[in-house]
């Protein structure tokens, strides 16, 4: 059925092994913003997990996922957030505040626990501290025997360059040397995202991986470096997921007006979102089903939505199209499943199946009618 998501287990978890290899030694972390559908796929050596709001938090407890493999972090923590993490068992909680520090403290000492604390750096956002507000939390922390903090905690953006990975490695390095100098504080663990791009644009799958391998090959280097100077360890989402996911919709009418010939399809860009603007001027890596033609045109993909903005490419060059023709755009297994704008025009949500060699496909979420969630009302009448 379609529109869906197809999430190939063998894919996602042979990233994470190539991963693995280039970085021996140095643990990593899945951020399951991500895509919190392969949480119960993860392969046992990912260290930890990120988990940054209330919601995914519930949705690890309802999965059973083992709570001292949890980070808690997030740029917003309530005190009933915090308590909520606690309670569970959190392995590590990130303060990016003071107030955060604060309100794990308070926490803490309610449960009558130790609770283990990475301090985020800020790369120059609304996320993490300040050098100075840093050293104000170790202060503080030393005051409080219910907090223990191990490390800090670093993330500065996606799709960066080598040269920029470099410069967050200087950062990393004179910041740690300051906090040592300054408030005798000695780094247990660092926590970085060094913010791996995932290639989804090249002309074929193979040339995608070929090009994310390079990146992987290029950057390790540094990392390995920087493994055998702290301990290291890495947390990734979109590099990690984005190659295993398939998002699959049906062509429901064809058209041409001024020469351009639109393919409307039955899903859009509130369920397929790739990284980056502009991406309707770019050529997604998409296949259609199998055609008895050579004849090809080039089509304008647009979906359901009431909007301008509802394209997928505008211009890629397909075999015919035909009304009830199925087109796959590969790649997306990051975000495009939870970052779309899924209740505008109230339109249903994408089924969901998982796919593994040992397993086959099998589908783990039906067709969402998103209409429900639009009704004046319906919160107070119906349990969510």
């Amino acid at each position: 059925m379609t529109p869906s998501y197809t999430f190939d287990v063998d894919i996602f978890r042979k990233r994470i092994e190539n991963t693995g290899k280039a970085l021996p030694g140095i643990p990593l972390v899945y951020s399951i913003k991500a895509n919190p559908f392969l949480i119960p796929y993860i392969p046992e050596d990912i260290a930890h997990i990120e988990v940054c709001s209330p919601g995914e938090l519930a949705i690890c407890k309802e999965l059973d996922v083992a709570p001292e493999k949890i980070i808690y972090s997030g740029v917003l923590k309530e005190a009933a957030d915090v308590g909520e993490a606690i309670s569970y068992g959190a392995g590590i909680l990130t303060a990016e505040s003071l107030l955060h520090l604060k309100l794990i403290k308070e926490a803490a000492e309610k449960a009558e626990k130790t609770v283990k604390v990475f301090l985020r750096l800020s790369s120059g956002n609304q996320f993490g501290m300040s050098l100075e507000d840093l050293k104000t939390a170790l202060a503080e922390a030393s005051c409080c025997s219910h907090i223990d903090v191990i490390g800090l905690h670093y993330y500065s953006g996606t799709a960066k360059s080598l040269k920029a990975i470099e410069k967050d490695i200087a950062t990393l390095n004179e910041t740690i040397e300051n906090l040592r100098e300054k408030s005798g504080f000695k780094c247990g663990v660092l926590e970085y995202g060094p913010g791996l791009a995932a290639e989804s644009f090249a002309p074929t799958d193979a040339e995608c991986e070929q090009k994310d391998m390079e990146l992987l090959a290029s950057v390790s280097p540094l990392l390995n470096d920087l493994g055998s100077q702290v301990n290291l360890s890495l947390e990734m989402g979109r590099f990690f997921a984005a190659p295993c996911g398939i998002y699959e919709t049906t062509v429901k009418d064809l058209k041409t007006t001024d020469e351009v010939n639109y393919a409307i399809v039955n899903g859009g860009t509130h369920h397929l979102k790739y990284y980056g603007p502009n991406t309707a001027m770019k050529t997604p890596l998409a296949e259609q089903d199998a055609k008895d033609t050579d004849k090809t045109k080039d089509y304008a993909i647009c979906g359901a939505l009431c909007t301008t903005a509802d394209v997928i490419t505008r211009n890629i060059s397909l075999k015919e199209l035909k009304i009830g023709d199925t087109l796959r755009f590969k790649r997306v297994g990051a975000y495009s499943v939870t970052e779309g704008s899924v209740l505008f025009l109230s339109r249903q949500m994408p089924a969901i199946y998982i796919r593994s060699t040992a397993a086959g496909t099998e589908l783990i979420r039906k067709p969402f009618d998103s209409h429900r969630l639009n009704i004046p009302g319906i919160y107070l009448r119906f349990s969510p």
